[in-house]
């Protein structure tokens, strides 16, 4: 009778047990977690690949601009930040002085040139005439002082004069005999003509003339200063009235065209050239532009090179002060990889990414290239991977994973 009991009992328990062993394995299987991420499938692309640095506004496209002479500021036609067209006024000089200085080396030229004129043409019969006139009255006056000195030589040899008188007599001859022969002189010169280094002598002072007078003007027509350029006012170092030296600078101007100045390292330099193109990011606006200049030499501080990228003439660059910092993308061509997502990297000390292989999450160990805007080229990776790029913080190698 208890045997029969126990057996009962043991068949009400087993009843209780649905499946025996077996349905406790089943249930077990049924209750593993699935993580729902969201893949890519990796693939070889092309993108371009490009430098990133800082740059700074304004760079080599401010002058400073200067006169040449020193004078008084007269007036000053142009304000801080003033936009400016080609040949707008800028600062006057007081001109008084250099008019002055004008007009003598005008007269200096005038007379150099009448010289060599002269000498060149010939002279005329009517200054032969005169020539002609002067040696005779130059003859005549040294006849009579010569004459007289021969009267009075008697007179001092019997005292009847003293030796001054005598001195002074003979001193009026000599210098007569001297007026006579300048006059003889003068004659057979123009008679004669112009020897020929006579004339290149003349023509060299004309020359120097000449110069000074196209030196003083030029002066002159520096002292009125205008926009070589249309452009802006960056500022005004001077201010009327005052007195203004000879190159130092008065205003600060830059041209319309806005430059973007960077510093290459030594490795990157040799992937640029002249007109290699970027993209400038200033604020909140973007724009182009191309490299224009690159200083062959190293910078002795920083050990960089110069670079000077030119924005677009599309750009309002009106509204980009000096000095402001720009973030600058130099492109340097394209590279064929397996570009991803930035945002799917993960890190513990090395760059990794998962990926879904069979519905379960693996750790793959990738190295990081180029970038290019949210992108970057791996190693590590092949085409066909299926990349988990969302939901990837809450899996861990082994994990069950379920598009969504």
């Amino acid at each position: 009778m208890e045997k029969k009991f126990l057996s009962i009992c043991s068949i009400f328990i087993s009843a209780l047990m649905p499946g025996g062993c077996g349905g406790k394995s089943a249930s077990q299987k049924s209750d593993v977690k699935s993580y729902p991420v969201k893949t890519l499938e990796a693939k070889n692309e092309n993108y371009p690949i490009s430098l990133e640095y800082q740059g700074i506004t304004g760079g080599s496209e401010v002058k400073k601009l200067s006169f040449k002479s020193s004078a008084k500021v007269s007036n000053i036609y142009v304000s801080k930040g003033q936009h400016v067209k080609k040949g707008d006024s800028l600062v006057d000089l007081d001109k008084s002085d250099l008019n002055f200085a004008m007009e003598a080396s005008k007269s200096q030229m005038d007379a150099a040139s009448a010289q060599y004129n002269k000498a060149v043409n010939g002279a005329q019969q009517e200054d032969i005439n005169k020539a002609e006139i002067a040696v005779k009255n130059a003859e005549d006056n040294y006849n009579y002082n010569k004459d007289l000195y021969e009267k009075n030589l008697k007179l001092y040899e019997t005292d009847a004069i003293s030796k001054q008188q005598l001195d002074s007599l003979k001193l009026q001859t000599d210098s007569s005999e001297n007026a006579l022969n300048n006059a003889k002189q003068t004659l057979q010169q123009l008679q004669n003509g112009s020897r020929e280094e006579d004339k290149q002598v003349l023509l060299a002072q004309l020359n120097t003339a000449k110069a000074n007078y196209d030196s003083k003007m030029n002066l002159l027509q520096d002292s009125s200063m205008v926009a070589d350029s249309e452009g802006y006012v960056v500022d005004v170092l001077c201010r009327e009235g005052e007195m203004q030296a000879a190159g130092n600078p008065v205003i600060l101007f830059r041209s319309e065209n806005q430059v973007i100045t960077v510093g290459l390292s030594e490795e990157d330099v040799k992937k640029v050239q002249l007109g290699t193109n970027a993209q400038v990011k200033i604020d909140d606006f973007q724009g182009e532009g191309e490299i224009k200049n690159i200083v062959q030499m190293a910078d002795k501080q920083a050990g960089t090179y110069r670079a000077e990228i030119q924005l677009s003439k599309t750009i309002d660059d009106s509204k980009f002060l000096i000095g402001q910092t720009a973030k600058v993308y130099i492109n340097v061509g394209e590279k064929n990889s397996i570009w991803i997502p930035i945002s799917c990297i993960l890190n513990d000390g090395e760059d990794y990414v998962y990926v879904s292989e069979n519905r379960h999450a693996v750790r793959k160990n990738i190295t990081l290239g180029e970038a290019y805007e949210d992108k970057v080229a791996v190693e590590g990776l092949k085409s066909g991977d299926k990349i988990v790029i969302e939901g990837m913080k809450n899996i861990k190698a082994g994990y069950q994973v379920i598009n969504k």
